[in-house]
């Protein structure tokens, strides 16, 4: 037996209040004897005994009739098999795990299939006066309380996995939300789940929202996993090395768990065919990056990486696409070297336009990867907005700074649009010359480089303008210190120096032509080879103007509509669902865009969590961990509570005091009545 709010049970002590008052009224009596009276005294001793009697069974029951009400308070519960389809009136939440690791096969069947079997067979346990909420680990909302059971029991049966990584912490939190929000006595969650250690993240944040729920609150945990091995392709990365025209691929294979020895046969396709075939043996636990090359080719490119399937299929492919291997670049200013140094013969990995100072503007910018802006004297308004909206579009921009550079423009109206900078008035050098001796060697554009030997070794720098960093990574310095390479933010590199060969001999040596081409690569590599977004990521494209209706197509066959594009570029945000693979954004005439879309391998992991950490997010409720091989019933009886005994106990303290009137009544008719003998005997 439990009890609901046993600080009742305090009130069991108003119990002694009859016995007190009886004891205060005894009256002490003197004995006289008298021997003519000793009839009398045989028959009145008699009649005290009986009026003795029914006195203590009527303090008897007034003493029971006071506990009965403080247990009737303490609202009394009975636990056991025998009560669990009898129970509190009690709002639950089922949270269902719906991640991408339950769809892990076992015997033959999806885990899931598994999860959904249990959480049909809890929902039995429930009637029309609890409220009862399924939710999902996958992101879908809470559904349930004013549904009808059969109605949520045919709601979960059509659930399906998710493909995404589960968040099992704000499902904890919807859950007791509805916890909290509701007046029903008794409150249990349950969490059907493989326990896998991936989706409990943020667990840190749950006892928080339960500081204010009953300390009686149950929780039970039905474990459906298990640590078995499994293997995925983890990453993809797609890299144009300098003067090459075809792209190296880097594949990142990952194996969780003791796997079986021996390597794995791993299959590159491009547009559909077979590319290439390797084998990778990353060991028992550990990974293995493989290199592929793909060749150049025009227009769209897209393909997958896939290993043999293991229990969790779906991480075997990792899907890779890109528009074009050449990125389009613009060059304001001083465009001569630069041009040149890009596309000497009008080929090579970048396609270079030129725009005129004064001339930036959404439509000049329209399909520009990277802008280099070279010793520009200053930027008008409109100027300044277009560069605006082009960052926040995924724009890349390389600057140099040079003699015709209006620093106090820069710092009041350009500068703070990039970052947390600035750049002091007077520039430095006009005698002698300076060197760059170090870099930020674990920065990408230098990654190619020879480490410990300078990349701009032999270059001499005469004349800089001295920038004040502030939040800005300073990523090469000059030989007294000062920053001669910073970025701002990410996709935003500023060079201290020219490149027009005035105030250095930089573009005049063979570091010129490599360092550009790594910096560029680098600040539109988020726009132009971004291979893969995660399932339910919010995705953003740059895509030139289409006339006409705009469609994305993937590989689930559905069509999602967009209206037609205003202004030469056009950003289009997309959250898909679903399924992983190829998604083509496009028009009747023309594909504007291709990306792929992947399952986070996170939930490849199939290492479960402590039960130490699940446990102290539920501090202070009673919990109980159960597999699908327990018994559900008795895993129920053992954690609920049970049979609600007040309305019992109420009738008894009913039929009590129904007994203690007519006792009491009686009690008072005897006391008349021997009164009235008492003055007939002395008349």
């Amino acid at each position: 037996m439990g009890f609901l709010h046993p600080s009742y049970l305090v009130a069991a002590l108003v119990a002694l209040v009859p016995l007190v008052i009886h004891l205060l009224h005894r009256q002490r009596v003197i004995v006289i004897e008298f021997p003519s009276l000793e009839f009398l005294r045989r028959l009145m001793r008699r009649k005290t005994r009986r009026f003795q009697l029914r006195q203590l069974l009527l303090l008897i029951l007034r003493i029971l009739i006071m506990l009965f009400l403080a247990l009737a308070l303490a609202r009394p519960t009975l636990t056991g098999t025998r009560v669990v389809h009898g129970h509190l009136p009690t709002t639950a939440v089922i949270i269902l795990d719906n991640s991408l690791s339950m769809m892990r096969e076992r015997d033959g069947e999806e885990l899931f299939e598994i999860a959904k079997r249990k959480a049909l067979e809890l929902l039995d346990y429930f009637d029309a006066s609890d409220e009862v909420y399924v939710t999902l680990t996958g992101g879908k909302p809470v559904t349930g309380g004013t549904y009808r059971l059969e109605d949520l029991k045919r709601e979960v049966a059509n659930l399906r996995c998710s493909k995404i990584a589960g968040d099992m912490a704000t499902a904890i939190g919807e859950a007791l939300d509805k916890l909290r929000a509701s007046s029903l006595a008794a409150k249990e969650i349950y969490i059907i789940s493989d326990m896998q250690k991936g989706d409990w993240g943020g667990l840190e944040a749950v006892p928080e929202r339960a500081t204010d729920l009953p300390q009686d609150l149950r929780v039970m945990i039905v474990d459906l996993g298990d640590e078995s091995p499994n293997a995925c392709v983890k990453a993809i990365n797609l890299r144009l090395p300098v003067g090459e025209s075809s792209m190296q691929m880097e594949v990142t294979f990952q194996q969780f768990g003791r796997a079986n020895p021996g390597g794995r046969v791993a299959e590159v396709y491009l547009r559909d065919r077979l590319l290439d075939r390797g084998v990778f043996s990353p060991g028992e636990v550990g990974s293995e990056t493989r290199t592929f090359e793909i060749p150049s080719l025009n227009g769209p490119v897209w393909g997958e990486v896939a290993i043999a399937e293991d229990h969790l299929p779906v991480d075997d492919r990792r899907y890779f696409a890109y528009s074009s291997p050449r990125r389009r670049i613009a060059v304001v200013g001083d465009s001569y070297y630069i041009k040149m140094a890009l596309a000497p013969r009008g080929e090579g990995r970048f396609n270079v336009a030129e725009i005129e100072p004064g001339a930036i503007n959404d439509e000049t910018l329209a399909g520009i990867d990277a802008l280099v802006i070279s010793n520009v004297a200053r930027f008008a308004p409109l100027e300044i907005e277009a560069l605006t909206s082009y960052l926040e579009s995924g724009g890349g921009i390389v600057m140099f700074l040079g003699d015709a550079t209006d620093v106090g423009a820069y710092n009041r109206k350009l500068l703070p649009l990039l970052g947390d900078l600035s750049i002091e008035a007077a520039r430095v050098g006009g005698g002698g010359f300076y060197t760059i001796d170090k870099v930020a060697w674990d920065h990408p554009i230098f990654s190619k480089f020879k480490r410990g030997e300078s990349p701009f070794v032999g270059v001499n720098f005469y004349s800089f303008l001295k920038i004040v960093p502030g939040q800005a990574r300073v990523l090469a310095w000059f030989s007294d210190g000062s920053p001669a390479l910073v970025e701002p933010r990410q996709g935003i590199l500023i060079f201290a120096s020219s490149a027009d060969g005035l105030w250095n001999d930089l573009v005049a040596t063979g570091q010129f032509v490599p360092i550009l081409h790594e910096a560029l690569g680098y600040v539109s590599s988020q726009v132009s080879l971004r291979t893969s977004y995660l399932l339910g990521e919010e995705i953003s494209l740059r895509a030139p103007r289409a006339s006409g209706e705009v469609v994305l197509d993937g590989p689930t066959g559905e069509i999602r509509q967009f209206p037609e594009a205003v202004g030469q570029m056009q950003r289009y945000r997309i959250k898909v669902g679903g399924e992983p693979g190829i998604y083509f954004l496009k028009t009747q005439d023309e594909t504007l865009a291709v990306f792929a879309l992947n399952v986070d391998v996170r939930e490849s992991d199939f290492t479960k969590v402590e039960s130490g950490l699940v446990r102290s997010a539920f501090d202070g409720a009673q919990i109980g961990f159960f597999s699908d091989k327990d018994d559900l019933a008795e895993g129920i009886s053992l954690l609920r509570q049970g049979r609600d005994l007040l309305k019992y106990i109420l009738w008894i303290v009913l039929a009590l005091v129904v007994a203690e009137s007519l006792i009491a009544a009686n009690l008072a008719g005897l006391l008349r009545r021997s009164q009235i003998s008492d003055a007939l005997e002395h008349s």
